[in-house]
């Protein structure tokens, strides 16, 4: 203890923040080789993250880590920054991003009740001796109220041996909770923007909020107070424990760009690719998903309990274990769900999963399932009899080769119209089948002649365009392409 106090006296003594570009704060330089005396300039820059979490950090501010250096322990600056003057976490100099090594600490970058930040370009790991509960970087809030503009970017999160517990405050890449259940808390203005997260457990991104429909959390007072202005776009996620992105308690939130590859790998329990929960309004679009393990779901993407308007559209999924959609309520409610214009190739098991509670509406239209030589895929599967409003219209479901299709329908809640089935018989009540090869070439397009052409049920708001940008603004053609010109 001494040690460390002596440490932070030094800072409180020396520390010198460089000039300030005009119109910002202070400059801290960081660099935990320097055997200088720290004084957090760049001819004297501090020397460990006791130095820098002892600063007492304002509005502009910027704290400037040197590339091609290591820091270990856990970095957890103080303060908050305003509107227009975040605090910003960067680099300087040339090489490597620096490494925060957080060497089994619960986390190795941490934010707690603070806002107006953000934090670029780091490389972050955190491995302990043992598996155990802890994460890469994490932002928190408890009782706080509104907390405005946190961005994290360009971050190389890897190798967090973290445990399977799935709570919110489980193991993870990149986490941002809200818990407490005494004053309405919720962040707004979040961008989670070109990372790389590998090797982790449980999971890469996950967002939580004890304050959601569901009473989910450990002191949930079970209202609703969503997170606004949230985007998780440009992220790439591969080896992943357990869950790949999960959006959870967000409202108006996009996903997009996202690459997601190797998930559900390590967990006993229950993951998917890219998901929401307790969410309104979610879009999530543009994304690939594959390499989902074992059917303890392990599909791609999944419309959960309490998420209500969410759309997953011009998503690539593949080679998924368990599948490609699942729509899962429990005890509370899925409406207005939209899934449409997406390609699933080779996703094995099943195509639609349903849990066991009821959905209020959900739209699953012009998608392409393609299901090749050695998978087999149950295209809807429904595992008991409670009711589902869901509406299955203007699919390409094509199986080739040695694959094999069936339908499952128990609680005579689907409506399918207008697919085109092909390699699989059509269930009872389907209407408008069309059946026949869809002639897709490799890319999946629709080739000439094919009976998909304008044989689509027309569809008010199908979103405009198709997976490949083209218009959809007259009838629909059958499937995730429009070969069909709309004037």
């Amino acid at each position: 203890m001494k040690s460390v106090l002596v440490g932070l006296a030094i800072v409180a003594l020396t520390a010198t923040p460089a000039a300030a570009q005009p119109g910002h704060g202070n400059a801290y330089h960081v660099d935990c080789a320097s055997t200088k005396t720290p004084k957090g300039t760049v001819g004297h820059p501090l020397t460990s993250l006791d130095q820098v979490n002892a600063l007492d950090l304002g509005p502009g501010d910027r704290v400037l880590f040197k590339r091609g250096t290591t820091c270990a322990g856990t970095l957890a600056p103080q303060g908050s920054g305003e509107a227009g003057a975040p605090i910003v976490i960067d680099t300087y100099g040339s090489g490597a991003k620096p490494h925060i090594q957080g060497g089994g600490a619960d986390d190795a970058v941490k934010l707690h009740n603070q806002q107006q930040w953000e934090i670029r370009d780091l490389e972050v790991t955190n491995t302990g001796a043992t598996a155990g509960k802890r994460r890469g970087v994490r932002v928190s809030a408890r009782d706080a109220g509104t907390l405005g503009h946190i961005v994290l970017r360009g971050l190389n999160v890897h190798d967090v041996n973290g445990d399977d517990t799935k709570d919110e405050y489980g193991s993870a890449g990149i986490t941002m909770w809200v818990e407490g259940n005494s004053v309405p808390t919720r962040f707004d203005d979040v961008q989670i923007l070109d990372n790389t997260i590998a090797r982790v457990d449980r999971s890469g991104v996950f967002l939580f909020s004890s304050w959601n429909r569901s009473g989910w959390g450990k002191d949930s007072p079970g209202v609703h107070v969503p997170w606004t202005g949230v985007k998780v776009n440009g992220n790439t996620v591969t080896d992943v424990g357990g869950d790949g992105i999960v959006l959870g308690s967000v409202a108006g939130a996009l996903a997009e760009h996202n690459r997601v590859d190797g998930y559900q790998r390590r967990s006993k329990g229950y993951s998917a690719g890219l998901w929401t929960h307790n969410s309104d309004d979610v879009v999530i679009q543009f994304n690939e998903v594959s390499g989902g393990e074992t059917t303890r779901d392990g599909m791609s993407f999944d419309v959960d309990e309490n998420g209500f308007g969410t759309v997953f559209q011009y998503n690539h999924s593949h080679d998924n274990a368990g599948g490609f959609l699942l729509l899962c309520n429990a005890g509370g409610a899925i409406r207005n769900a939209v899934v449409r214009y997406n390609l699933s190739v080779n996703d094995h098991f099943r195509g639609v999963e349903n849990c066991g509670g009821g959905v209020e509406s959900a739209a699953v239209y012009n998608n392409t399932f393609v299901i090749g030589d050695g998978v087999e895929q149950t295209v809807i599967n429904e595992n008991n009899t409670t009711r589902r409003n869901v509406s299955f219209t203007n699919n390409i479901v094509l199986v080739q080769g040695t694959g094999k299709a069936s339908f499952k329908l128990r609680s005579g809640g689907y409506t399918l119209a207008d697919n085109l089935l092909y390699g699989v018989a059509a269930p009872a009540g389907a209407t408008g089948t069309v059946t026949g090869d869809p002639l897709l070439d490799a890319a999946y397009k629709l080739g000439a002649g094919s009976p998909a052409l304008g044989r689509g049920r027309a569809i008010e708001a199908n979103g405009g365009r198709d997976y490949f940008g083209n218009p959809v603004t007259c009838t629909p053609d059958i499937g995730m392409h429009q070969l069909t010109p709309c004037n």
